[in-house]
Order: C-alpha cells, then sequence, then structure tokens
C-alpha cells in the first residue's frame, strides 16, 4: 500500500485529544539500543567465524559443510548491520551530526565498503522518487526470480546496483557535489576492501581457509542477496508485472509493515519491518517507531496501518505467485 496516501500529520489526533505532531516531537531517539543492537551483530560474526573455524578442526568434512551455511550466516548479519547506516543517515546514532557520521563510518562503512553522506544521498532521493524511474534504490524494480538469485550469488547484482547508484547521484545532485560524494565513499570503499582482505589472509595464514572462504562468499555473494531481497520485499507492489522494464515505467509506490518476529527484527533490522511508517515520516528514529505506530492504531489511521501488516515470508509468497 501506499504510505497513509495523502493524509496530512497535522491533522492526526489520538482517542486521547494528543495531536501527533506533538506526540512525535518528544519522541528522542535511544541512541544506546541502536549500538546494542550493532554490538550484537558483530558478536554474531565472531560467533559464526569462531564455531566455523572450530568446524574445520574436528573434522574436515564438517567444516567444508560450514562453508555454505557460515556464509550465509555471515551474509545475513551483514546485511542487517549495514541497515544501521539507514539511521545514521537520519543522524540518529548519535545526538553530533560529525560524531555520528564519524561513528558511521568507522563501525558500518569499514565493513560494508560504504560512506553515510554517499548513503545519505542516495536514500534521501530515494524518498522523493520511490516508485518512479528515477529512484536511487532500485532492487524493487526486478522480479524475483531464478536470474535474480543467480546474479546475486555470483556477484553480479551488486555491480549492477552500486553502478546505478552512482549514476543516480551524478543525476540527481548539483554539479561537483556528486562528484565529492563519490570520491569520499570510494575512499571507504578502498579502506573496506583492505581490511576484509586482511582479515581473509590472517584467516587462511592460521590455517582456518574454511572460515575465509565463508567470509568471502559472504560479504560478496550472500551479502548483496540478503540486501537486495529485503527491498524487494518492502517495496515491490504485488500486481507488479515481471515482463515490464520499470527502469522506463513507474512501478509505482509500496510500502509494508513485517512485525517483531525473528526475521522481521533481523532481516528487517534498524527499523525496516516498520518500513511503511519510515517513509511516511523519516524524522522518527527507528528506536521509536514502535512508539509511533501505537499511537496510530488509537487514530483513524487504525484500519490502513493493520491492513499494512504483513510477515516477509507472506509478502514473498504473494510476489511469487504474482
Amino acid at each position: 500500500m501506499e504510505t497513509f496516501g495523502t493524509v496530512d500529520k497535522t491533522t492526526i489526533v489520538n482517542s486521547h485529544g494528543v495531536k501527533y505532531i506533538d506526540f512525535r516531537n518528544r519522541l528522542i531517539p535511544k541512541y544506546g539500543r541502536a549500538w546494542f543492537e550493532i554490538f550484537l551483530g558483530y558478536f554474531g560474526l565472531a560467533v559464526v567465524l569462531f564455531i566455523t573455524a572450530y568446524a574445520q578442526k574436528v573434522n574436515i568434512l564438517l567444516g567444508l559443510l560450514t562453508i555454505p551455511l557460515g556464509g550465509l550466516l555471515v551474509g545475513y548479519i551483514v546485511a542487517s548491520l549495514h541497515l544501521f547506516i539507514h539511521e545514521a543517515s537520519h543522524y540518529h546514532l548519535n545526538v553530533d551530526k560529525k560524531r555520528n557520521d564519524l561513528l558511521s563510518n568507522i563501525f558500518l562503512g569499514l565493513l560494508v565498503g560504504m560512506d553515510v553522506d554517499f548513503y545519505r544521498t542516495v536514500h534521501f532521493a530515494h524518498h522523493r522518487l520511490i516508485g518512479t524511474v528515477k529512484d536511487t534504490e532500485k532492487s524493487y524494480f526486478d522480479a524475483i526470480s531464478l536470474c535474480f538469485v543467480i546474479e546475486s550469488l555470483i556477484g553480479i547484482r551488486v555491480l549492477k546496483v552500486s553502478a546505478h547508484r552512482y549514476e543516480n547521484i551524478k543525476v540527481n545532485e548539483r554539479h561537483g557535489i556528486g562528484s565529492e560524494i563519490i570520491r569520499k565513499n570510494n575512499l571507504i570503499f578502498f579502506v573496506a576492501a583492505v581490511l576484509n582482505l586482511l582479515l581473509v589472509v590472517a584467516l587462511i595464514l592460521t590455517g582456518y581457509w574454511q572460515a575465509a572462504v565463508g567470509w568471502m562468499f559472504g560479504m560478496g555473494s550472500a551479502f548483496p542477496f540478503f540486501a537486495s531481497f529485503r527491498q524487494i520485499l518492502e517495496h515491490r507492489r504485488v500486481d507488479a508485472v515481471a515482463t515490464t522494464n520499470y527502469h522506463e515505467v513507474d512501478h509505482g509506490a509500496a510500502h509494508r509493515m513485517f512485525g517483531d518476529g525473528l526475521i522481521g527484527s533481523t532481516l528487517g533490522s534498524a527499523g525496516f519491518n516498520r518500513h511503511l511508517i519510515h517513509h511516511w515520516d523519516p524524522q522518527v528514529s527507528y528506536t521509536r517507531l514502535k512508539d509511533v505506530e501505537e499511537f496510530l492504531y488509537d487514530t483513524p489511521l487504525a484500519e490502513e496501518l493493520k491492513a499494512a501488516q504483513t510477515t516477509y515470508f507472506k509478502t514473498f509468497v504473494s510476489l511469487l505467485n504474482s
């Protein structure tokens, strides 16, 4: 569904007479929660690497089996961690904007190779251009298919997504600014690539080559797959036609709510599981989106919000059937 159509936020009042705008303005981001969840993500990566390395020492066949499983888990966790750059792009990781960006680049950008200012430029354009051919986040233009899976797993998709984002920054930014943003992002990407390479080399030199292969598979294939797959589930319309080229024809906006289950809170971490509300009011930190959801259930928007509730699995089945 679209994000509550053209509802004016200033007109929304709950049953107690509280205006939404007044309620929203009192919501302070819970910075500690965000950083705790980022820590949990890194802890999860450490556990996966440890188990993969340990399995190799226990039994060579068991070690081989952990390569694809470990790689998938690495990709899934990194895709989840990557979403916290989104929170940083809205300045919700630290009260100081410069510190917010610095911390984001250190703890997130150097993992996935993305500068927060680059992401901010891409993502804010996504908010303005959602559903149009100019959208800067356009993975949902493609249907879920065997071709999509193969392209993701062999690295073609990550190259396509990167090319689209660079192209759209140049188109949508004023002359000169786009080039500087791209230059900064290229630097972060290079440093991140070196750090990832050093980790792989360290694992190989210490005898844990299965863990090294699993990490490469996770970062190069599983991570871009989960990232693109998640966006399709969030924004692709059920009535979208697989044979239509949405790079030439407007796809139209679609937003959903996915709930707080294990998959919803990890595949859709950093508030992506409440993506409809985020697109409706981007100023709210993901740590307060549940508060907004509860408020809206006590307003005339309750029925529309309820109609948008689904799960990632149900959406996947619906899109596959369509």
